[in-house]
């Protein structure tokens, strides 16, 4: 049961499934009217950024796609605000504040614990939507994860010893999200930096076919990483993947 005030724009606009492919795709074909809430117990084709697949086949998680109109300034910080809105509900929920991985994963433990990934949909005569996904580790121990994850990946379970249930952790995320979405944005990179384990830390960057390996000097407003590399250039990168470990 979800317990939303009247007053959230979310209320009434959860979809709950037991099962689906992907919450990011069916939320995609189906587009309702935003924002809608789409979530599963279990997926069986989840997948996050670059088409890597999300292991989600078990209701262990917190597995979940938001379709929304976002202003325009908010729109390319999106996924550090839906990052920095999951640590806040962890946070309220555990009192444990995981760290933050640029561009969208959340760490305990140097540890996966969850990921996001944001997507365009376009549409005709109108500013796109975002569709938000959100992959979280809530009751997992070792063994709910495959072998090769069991030593990168890691639940809250396993964290915290604490077990919360993914209804109180979806209506603390959406809370979340939408004080995060309203908060001056400066104020929210601040956090963002402040959370982040990742500056002034050497750091190894894939970005498309490219792998880039420099300083993490700062992250600015706009999201951007910027990189100092080894011959003393800079270079400055929108978005990419920090290899593990992190």
């Amino acid at each position: 049961h979800i317990d939303l005030p009247v007053s959230s724009p979310f209320h009434g606009r959860i979809t709950l499934l037991p099962s689906c492919t992907s919450t990011q795709d069916l939320l995609r074909t189906q587009l309702p009217p935003p924002p809608a809430v789409l979530a599963a117990e279990i997926q069986t084709a989840g997948h996050g950024r670059q088409g890597k697949s999300w292991i989600s086949e078990k209701p262990l998680g917190l597995w979940v796609s938001l379709l929304l109109e976002v202003p325009p300034d908010r729109f390319p910080v999106l996924s550090l605000l839906g990052s920095l809105a999951v640590a806040d509900a962890v946070h309220s929920l555990t009192g444990v504040f995981p760290s933050l991985k640029w561009p969208n994963d959340l760490l305990l433990q140097n540890r996966k614990l969850a990921g996001l990934l944001v997507e365009t949909v376009s549409r005709k005569n109108l500013p796109p939507l975002a569709l938000l996904g959100l992959g979280l580790n809530l009751h997992q121990q070792t063994g709910g994860f495959p072998p090769e994850l069991q030593s990168s990946a890691i639940s809250l379970l396993q964290a915290t010893g604490q077990t919360v249930p993914r209804a109180r952790m979806l209506t603390a995320f959406l809370n979340n999200l939408l004080l995060r979405l309203d908060h001056p944005l400066p104020e929210s990179m601040n956090d963002w930096r402040k959370a982040c384990a990742q500056l002034g830390q050497p750091v190894t960057v894939r970005a498309g076919t490219e792998t880039i390996q420099g300083v993490a000097e700062k992250l600015d407003d706009s999201g951007h990483l910027h990189l100092r590399l080894p011959d003393g250039t800079h270079r400055i990168l929108a978005s990419g993947e920090i290899d593990f470990p992190a």
